[in-house]
């Protein structure tokens, strides 16, 4: 929705992008600015784009609820003094993937038409 002077209009992403080239080419830097830190196993948050799992008590499982189609999660081993084991599995994940050092990461996309998380690159162990 969009007021254009004194007349209301109605937009669609379709048009607001539809003279966007694509692949869309960034000639500076592409910064992913909102991420969350994680401190114990539980639920990764669907609202930011990276979580860091930093310096967990134990190890444990994480899970991640479904995405939306394309939606992309960066999730980062940022801190394990304790070295423990995190290992990300569910239903809705193509296979499990587990965290132990410090630095490993997993890139993971959503794939509606099969309902799952898909690692897409990183360092993480798949099983």
């Amino acid at each position: 929705y969009l007021v254009q002077g004194s007349n209301s209009k109605s937009l669609t992403n379709a048009v607001l992008f539809g003279n966007v080239a694509t692949p869309a080419v960034f000639n500076d830097k592409l910064a992913i600015g909102d991420h969350d830190i994680l401190t114990a196993v539980g639920a990764l948050s669907l609202d930011t784009n990276v979580t860091f799992l930093n310096d967990f008590s134990g190890a444990g499982n994480l899970t991640l609820a479904a995405g939306v189609d394309g939606q992309i999660k960066i999730i980062i081993m940022s801190s394990n003094s304790g070295s423990h084991t995190v290992t990300l599995n569910g239903a809705n994940i193509a296979n499990d993937i587990s965290w132990d050092a410090v630095g490993e990461s997993a890139t993971l996309m959503y794939d509606v038409g099969t309902t799952k998380w898909y690692f897409i690159g990183g360092s993480a162990t798949t099983a």
